[in-house]
């Protein structure tokens, strides 16, 4: 007797999933794994078990759809039922606000794209290097317009009071939305470690790229040779200086013991070779300070020729001060505070914040989720449009507070562990509170609305 189409899907759909995760993992991991060796040329003082995370969190994310379709056909009839009801606002919903996003993105930046030669290369890796922060963003709004949708229209045509009749009460209907939420806090914390982070930075860079700009990763960058008592100055730091292209207006001082200035070198610029871990400093101009008296100068030597050094330092340690904690993922911004812990002159506040809140953004999917869900569900015959005012009030004000409090953490109002933890605390105390009074059936909308002077 041949299967029915419902036990194939079963069969069929984890394993397509599964292959596709597998061919994923295939193509993405060694490339995965080349960047973060270069990561380690680079930074060898970098947080090494932290970026070698990153291969094992691609790995995961591969895996994630045959994971959730395992999930899926586990579940129940109704469960799964909720969930296609649930999936099919996800997509409009989600489909709208990335076109919308990704519309608006080329209204913005067509005129630069076409300034270059390779117009259609461009446009190509800078949407899929932008995908990772795109879904970030987008994913918190999506779940809250599709879950209120989904739930007015189970609402609407009576089908949440017919199951509640059939013993399942507001927790138990309300599970496998649940786990759609943990799973997409799961999805925004693979990409908040890194991928999105670094979308963000390498935005401007293919912007600029396309007009046929020099970009700078970073200016007026300052750094400091512990070992060789070696500091740096560089005025202008690009991108592409693993590709050879030179740093700017550079002015190095080396120190003596007593940490009094011996030599000074200016230089126009200087570059890294990847394959020999030699500087050259283009024409250099070096003054000899050790024996300088007031009385008599610095001994000044104009060279016309390169310099070529072997010095230690790698032009991504070199940067590595002067980058902006909000293009960094966790393991860069460990690195950073690793490696400056000790350095009176870095502000810290910054860095830890972002450390912190990169965990702590993503629970805003799930959060949102215990917010709009008891918001959704109403098994009266009053409208489902009061539950959803308050949810977008809640909503806006959640998001409002996400940027506010990571604000007061970085500017040392608040520690940076509170700043990046109170939105998720202030709200998840609201959404438990709104759950149990849906489970206890009392009114929420009404209750509210008490609250506010003068209303009927």
């Amino acid at each position: 007797m041949p299967a029915s189409p419902a036990k194939l899907n079963k069969i069929l759909i984890p394993i397509a999933l599964l292959l596709a995760g597998v061919a994923a993992a295939y193509t993405l991991i060694p490339l995965e794994k080349a960047v973060v060796a270069e990561q380690f040329i680079g930074y060898p003082d970098s947080h090494k078990k932290a970026h070698e995370l990153r291969i094992w969190l691609l790995g995961g994310l591969c895996s994630l759809p045959f994971i959730c379709s395992i999930a899926y056909y586990c579940m129940d009839r109704l469960d799964r039922y909720t969930l296609r009801i649930f999936f099919n606002a996800f997509l409009i919903c989600f489909g709208a606000l990335f076109a919308i996003m990704f519309l608006e993105d080329i209204q913005d930046n067509l005129s630069d794209f076409q300034q270059s030669d390779q117009m259609a290369k461009l446009m190509l890796r800078h949407y899929i290097t932008k995908m990772p922060a795109l879904i970030v963003f987008i994913l918190p709004y999506s779940l809250m317009l599709s879950l209120l949708w989904a739930l007015g229209k189970m609402s609407k045509s009576q089908e949440l009071v017919s199951i509640i009749q059939t013993g399942r009460g507001v927790m138990r209907f309300t599970r496998p939305l649940v786990l759609v939420g943990i799973t997409c806090t799961i999805i925004c914390i693979i990409f908040n470690y890194h991928w999105a982070p670094h979308a963000e930075s390498q935005e401007k860079l293919i912007l600029n790229e396309a007009k046929g700009k020099t970009s700078n990763a970073a200016e007026s960058v300052a750094f400091q040779n512990k070992q060789d008592s070696r500091h740096w100055l560089v005025g202008s730091f690009p991108f592409a200086h693993s590709q050879g292209k030179p740093l700017k207006n550079i002015e190095i001082t080396t120190l003596d013991e007593k940490h009094k200035a011996t030599k000074k070198i200016l230089a126009k610029q200087a570059t890294w070779s990847l394959k020999t871990r030699q500087w050259t400093l283009t024409n250099p101009i070096t003054f000899d300070l050790a024996n300088s008296q007031p009385n008599h100068p610095a001994k000044v030597t104009v060279s016309k020729e390169n310099m070529i050094t072997n010095w230690q330092e790698t032009p991504w340690q070199i940067i590595n001060p002067g980058l902006k904690a909000p293009y960094l993922g966790i393991p860069g911004l460990k690195s950073w505070l690793i490696n400056h812990h000790d350095n009176p002159l870095s502000d810290k506040r910054s860095y830890q914040t972002h450390l912190h809140y990169r965990i702590a953004q993503p629970f805003i999917c799930l959060i949102i989720i215990l917010l709009a869900a008891p918001l959704g569900i109403v098994l009266n015959r009053r409208g489902v449009s009061g539950g959803v005012a308050i949810a977008i009030f809640l909503c806006a004000g959640m998001i409002f507070c996400s940027t506010v409090f990571p604000t007061l953490g970085e500017s040392g109002h608040l520690p940076p562990i509170i700043a990046a933890w109170a939105t998720n605390i202030l709200f998840g105390l609201i959404a438990i509170f709104l759950f149990y009074r849906r489970i206890k059936g009392q009114p929420i909308y009404q209750t509210i609305k008490n609250l506010i002077p003068n209303s009927q």
